[in-house]
């Protein structure tokens, strides 16, 4: 269970969007399905698994190894548009967002994802949780996306926060990489709460 009140010593609560904050991943499949298979990749369940949390870039080319910049970058387009026609559908995840709510105000508060920022701000507003935080990092936001530390560290840096003091939730073994290679010392895993 993960506890709803950051601790006195917390500096700042980061917390992952996709699959985290917002029940996303159900679209992002369908999606990725489609789109993929317009390519000629047959996404499985454990691929999708495998790469789930992974920036946009390396999904789409773990998917189409032999794609160019051009193509990954079209596929990737096409992977947004079809998630972005269907934002409308999306649910919270309420065990963690009462996290966010509760902490609203008391500490800093950030969202550091691997999406792309058009379809996280889309996502937090959908379900309505986009001002309870105080930052959003994305991966067009930095050099390298999930699992490289990069958005972790951009987001602790720009809050000004010791990451030692932070605590972060995530649902996918790239995003607990992620936050560890930052420094992080604990995650939560929202999967098991």
């Amino acid at each position: 269970m993960i506890s709803p009140e950051a601790s006195d010593e917390t500096q700042a609560l980061l917390f992952d969007c996709d699959g985290t904050l917002v029940d996303t991943m159900g679209l992002y499949r369908i999606g990725w399905h489609q789109v993929f298979g317009r390519h000629g990749f047959e996404m499985t369940e454990e691929w999708f698994q495998t790469w789930g949390g992974h920036s946009t870039k390396a999904f789409v080319e773990a998917a189409l190894p032999e794609a160019d910049p051009d193509l990954v970058e079209q596929v990737s387009r096409e992977g947004h548009e079809h998630f972005l026609s269907l934002v409308h559908l999306l649910e919270p995840f309420e065990h963690v967002v009462e996290v966010a709510r509760a902490n609203h105000g008391r500490v800093p508060m950030a969202v550091v994802s691997g999406g792309p920022r058009v379809a996280v701000l889309a996502s937090l507003r959908a379900v309505g949780i986009e001002h309870l935080f105080d930052l959003v990092v994305t991966a067009d936001d930095v050099p390298a996306g999930k699992p490289a530390p990069d958005a972790y560290l951009k987001a602790i840096a720009d809050l000004g926060v010791d990451p030692q003091a932070c605590v972060a939730y995530e649902d996918s073994a790239s995003g607990m990489a992620s936050a560890r290679d930052a420094g992080i010392p604990v995650i939560h895993d929202v999967r098991l709460a």
